[in-house]
């Protein structure tokens, strides 16, 4: 995961549509678009700030404990990251 630039997708998904950027985020995963669709809505995040989650997951200079607090002050972020949890598990 460390090859992905995570800032290039954040300002890519301010202009993408939500199909685009839930296409792009399916091809980094193994999850099914229609999945992508369901918990982004579900979670009701904006695309921007579900980026903002995965490059704070990605962060190998923060603890686990600092990663949770980064990703509790995004919004919608915790309930994202649970819903994109329980896809992968």
């Amino acid at each position: 995961m460390s090859d992905i630039d995570w800032s290039g997708l954040a300002e890519k998904a301010v202009s993408q549509t939500d199909t685009e950027f839930h296409n792009q985020l399916a091809g980094l995963t193994s999850l099914k678009t229609s999945e992508i669709d369901e918990f982004m809505s579900e979670s009701k995040i904006t695309n921007n700030n579900a980026l903002s989650v995965l490059k704070e997951i990605n962060n190998a200079s923060l603890s686990n404990n600092e990663k949770a607090n980064a990703i509790s002050n995004i919004q919608n972020g915790v309930g994202f990251l649970v819903k994109l949890v329980s896809k992968v598990v």
